[in-house]
């Protein structure tokens, strides 16, 4: 893929997407698993129905180029901070540094606004120099909230906050 991609197509998956959201999910979990607070493990475990109710919950984007599936992000409503929050970021390899990543974000930010969100906010792994550096150029500032991955993982995070 290199510098020039093709043509990236970005869709939001529906709950019959499942085989694809699940096969991302494990690309994902196995190429980056310090970037994520699940494993690969628990995903692997998980039946159709469990990937057709996580579809139902969120709003899980799909990248592909050229008919091959690249990369994935979703945003998740909460009515409690009036926001969105960003997860299950990932771009495969041969397609980072083209622009896809970019793409992904934009396509979690115009639904967040869609649906009348006023900010979005997410978690960086700690030393997740190349994701921070993704998300200051889409104007995400550092919040100062600092915690862990997940619980019983010792692995530091750090919150960052788009004001739409």
């Amino acid at each position: 893929m290199g510098d020039n991609v093709g043509d990236v197509e970005i869709r939001l998956l529906t709950a019959a997407d499942w085989q694809a959201f699940r096969d991302i999910r494990l690309r994902a979990l196995a190429d980056a698993p310090a970037a994520f607070g699940s494993t690969l493990e628990s995903a692997q475990a998980r039946t159709e129905r469990d990937w057709r109710e996580l579809l139902a919950g969120r709003a899980q984007f799909l990248a592909s180029v050229d008919g091959v599936d690249v990369g994935t992000a979703a945003g998740l409503d909460d009515p409690e901070r009036a926001g969105a929050h960003l997860i299950s970021m990932w771009v495969a390899g041969p397609a980072r540094g083209t622009g896809v990543s970019d793409l992904l974000l934009r396509a979690v930010i115009d639904w967040a606004v869609g649906v009348g969100h006023q900010k979005v906010w997410l978690e960086v792994a700690m030393g997740n120099v190349a994701a921070e550096q993704l998300y200051l150029r889409q104007g995400f500032v550092r919040t100062g909230v600092e915690g862990l991955v997940a619980p019983g993982d010792p692995r530091p995070e750090f919150e960052m906050l788009l004001e739409l």
